[in-house]
């Protein structure tokens, strides 16, 4: 551009006349600075001087404006050049220095790994090789693997699992992402097997790895062995403080049952401390002062006036060290202001290295019984009386003992003398006029001699008895009399897993007569009386819990416990005998509940079925002809049952498993089984589900064919079990042949 005279481009270039004027140019000379087809400025010279080698400057300076382009762009270049090796030099500053900070962070942890939970990927930034988890795989830092799997295949082959349930629960992408959106961090402790260096107890924190992010996170892993030791020594030493406390505590208790008032007094402070008193009694009561002056209001407060200067000397705190000084205690006694007599003991609780007393325990007992010697005589007296009481109960039990199986035995006699042509009644007055026989005589024959009644011995005659048989034979004594008071009794032994058990059965008839003779006796016409044998179950024990109640509607306690003669003062002795217990719950008018209980050791005996053939229905019953599909595992038990139920008229079919069982039953034309007799354990398929498999068939008779189970499982909640499962009856092993009789009677339509 080249502009000889400025007032030429007035009128064309007006801003750039008025820029250049403004300057005083009147001639200009420019060349454009161009780089890359891009202009980047302008070279020139203001008000030139043309000559003969204007030519050759102005071919110059357009030389010089291209040059200085690329020398423009090289200088950019350059320093945005040295712009970034700034930058990159403070990065890799920054970057070392985040390496540092990480390696004295990560000391701690014995792995920190890089974990994207959103795409399941782990990555290892730093393990030690002593780590279990080095045995799982190739673990190296920079290698990415799959976070779930490792992580399960780390609990499963590391991870002690009693010391760590929820291990996945805890370190899932769900609670991992939900914990740090609340909390920030998360951190859980476990216990593995030990690896390489020993170690079994770590500490997993995780922590997010980008601001606001819950899905990239850095999660560590320290081992805390010197920690849970700690904690553990902790524990520990509180837990043995509180031991020690509670030591403390139960001495102070025990010999606040003998000292109602306790002091501990430091005799080099003259101070005291109460530590228990008549009306707070077992624990420090705060109150703390003088001691000196404590135990003079003492004397004055509680002590007989004829006593209180003989009481004040023995308080004397200035001599008492002198006086403790070859004893652990003196004491002295004196009478109270209330009559009473009182015991004050000082007791040396610690002396200094030379011996001499700076801490001792002052304590107060009552001892009026000991002073009131006369009283003695009278607790002989007494003795004498319960002897001669005792003798005289003696022979009361044993008159009622005796009379409530004589009834019966003169009932039943009665019965069998006025019904000769009848076989079935006479049998059964015979057979239970020989139960209440040999109850009397086991009677007679027990009958202590008056030596041991006056010493209060009775002995235990325990042996191996049938509970199923003692039941039995309280319900055959009782039968006739029954019958003849006009009530409503109910006799009824259930939930007996284990009918052999070892105990007095003597003992147990006595309890139970005596009880159920009382019922009977107090209850009027009209009313009801329940008996119930049953047994319950004494965890990790070799034991069972006989239980037994008997509930009457009579008159209640209060009326008739004078007035019985035995009454249960008696029956009270002969339950402490067998080492039982008994509750009484009577209502005046209304009625009362009586409950025996007895632990008794029990016997599993082979033959879980039993029954007694002379008991049982003939063949002519209403069952004869039933044909039934019996599912029981044992062979024994099998051909048990198969023969009494053969004795009875009935056929069957062995079923050797549930699964069996339901297959019989489903391939069976309609009316091909009249039952079935349902056994709860069996290997396949247990009689539970066995019977709901059953009811669920699509066979004619599936609804509607009966289901009895027969199982040594006989507590409440089999019984319901087997309800839910669709039987319509449970018995209880050792099978009662005449009881599944009657059943199936039922059903035999």
């Amino acid at each position: 551009m080249i502009i000889d005279n400025v007032e030429d481009v007035k009128n064309t270039m007006p801003s750039e006349y008025n820029l250049l004027t403004m300057q005083n140019i009147h001639a200009e000379i420019s060349f454009p600075i161009f780089f890359k087809n891009h202009l980047k400025g302008f070279i020139g010279m203001d008000n030139p001087v043309m000559n003969e080698q204007s030519e050759s400057f102005i071919t110059l300076l357009g030389v010089v404006g291209g040059h200085l382009g690329n020398v423009r762009e090289t200088l950019r270049m350059t320093e945005l050049l040295e712009q970034r090796n700034r930058s990159l030099e403070i990065s890799l500053s920054d970057l070392e220095r985040e390496k540092k900070f990480l390696s004295v962070l990560s000391t701690d942890y014995i792995s920190v790994y890089c974990v994207d939970l959103e795409l399941d990927t782990i990555e290892p930034l730093k393990i030690d090789e002593s780590a279990n988890v080095t045995k799982i795989g190739n673990m190296k830092p920079g290698k990415v693997l799959c976070y779930s799997n490792l992580i399960r295949s780390y609990y499963n082959k590391f991870v002690i699992k009693e010391s760590a349930p929820d291990f996945m629960d805890i370190l899932s992408f769900d609670h991992i992402t939900r914990h740090l959106a609340v909390h920030g961090k998360l951190s859980y402790r476990y216990q593995v097997t030990p690896n390489a260096a020993g170690q079994e107890h770590f500490e997993a924190e995780v922590f997010p790895f980008d601001s606001g992010s819950t899905t990239k996170v850095i999660i560590g892993f320290k081992q805390i062995d010197e920690l849970v030791a700690y904690e553990q020594n902790s524990r520990r030493q509180l837990q043995e403080a509180l031991d020690d406390a509670n030591l403390n505590n139960e001495i102070i208790s025990a010999i606040s049952k003998i000292y109602f008032s306790i002091y501990r007094i430091d005799l080099t402070q003259d101070m005291y401390e109460e530590v228990s008193s008549d009306n707070e009694v077992h624990r420090l009561t705060g109150r703390i002062g003088r001691a000196s002056a404590k135990m003079a209001e003492l004397c004055h407060r509680f002590v007989a006036p004829e006593y209180q200067d003989k009481i004040l000397q023995f308080f004397d705190l200035s001599t008492i060290s002198e006086r403790l000084h070859t004893e652990e205690t003196i004491a002295m006694d004196y009478l109270a202001n209330d009559g009473n007599w009182h015991l004050a003991r000082f007791i040396v609780k610690k002396r200094d290295q030379q011996g001499n007393v700076t801490n001792i325990l002052y304590a107060t007992r009552l001892i009026s019984e000991q002073k009131r010697r006369e009283q003695n005589w009278m607790f002989l007296a007494e003795e004498a009386n319960t002897a001669n009481k005792a003798k005289s109960e003696f022979l009361s039990r044993m008159a009622h003992d005796i009379q409530t199986p004589m009834n019966s035995v003169m009932g039943f006699a009665d019965i069998a003398r006025h019904t000769p042509d009848i076989p079935a009644d006479v049998d059964d007055a015979l057979s239970k006029l020989q139960t209440s026989g040999a109850y009397i005589e086991q009677l007679v024959s027990n009958i202590l001699d008056i030596t041991s009644l006056e010493n209060g011995n009775q002995q235990l005659n325990e042996h191996e008895i049938s509970v199923s048989e003692l039941f039995q034979t309280i319900n055959r004594i009782f039968d006739q009399e029954l019958m003849a008071g006009n009530l409503n009794i109910s006799f009824d032994v259930h939930d007996i897993c284990h009918d052999c058990i070892v105990a007095d059965d003597l003992k147990l008839k006595q309890i139970y007569a005596n009880l159920l003779s009382n019922s009977i006796r107090f209850t009027p016409a009209g009313g009801s009386i329940k008996f119930d044998l049953y047994e319950e179950s004494i965890a990790g024990s070799d034991k069972i819990r006989l239980t037994a109640r008997i509930c009457d509607t009579g008159i209640g306690i209060k009326s008739y416990i004078c007035e019985s003669g035995l009454g249960l003062a008696i029956v009270k002795d002969l339950v402490d005998l067998i080492h039982g217990t008994i509750d009484v719950q009577s209502t005046v008018g209304t009625g009362t509940n009586i409950t025996i209980c007895v632990d008794v050791p029990y016997i599993i005996r082979d033959d879980l079925w039993s029954g007694q053939t002379s008991q049982a229905p003939d063949i002519t019953s209403a069952c004869a002809g039933m044909h039934l599909l019996v599912a029981e595992d044992n062979e024994l038990n099998y051909e048990v049952i198969s023969e009494l139920l053969g004795m009875n008229g009935i056929t069957c079919e062995c079923a050797d498993n549930g699964a069996v069982c339901v297959d019989r039953f489903s391939e069976s034309e309609p009316g091909t089984f009249n039952g079935i007799l349902m056994d709860l354990q069996m290997p396949v398929m247990d009689g539970i589900a066995a019977s709901c498999a059953i009811r669920k068939l699509n066979h004619p008779d599936a609804q509607s064919i009966p289901i009895i189970a027969i199982t040594a499982n006989a507590f409440a909640k089999d019984i319901e079990r087997c309800h839910l499962a669709g039987m319509n009856e449970h018995l209880s092993k050792p099978l009662n042949i005449r009881q599944l009789i009657s059943i199936l009677s039922k059903f035999n339509n």
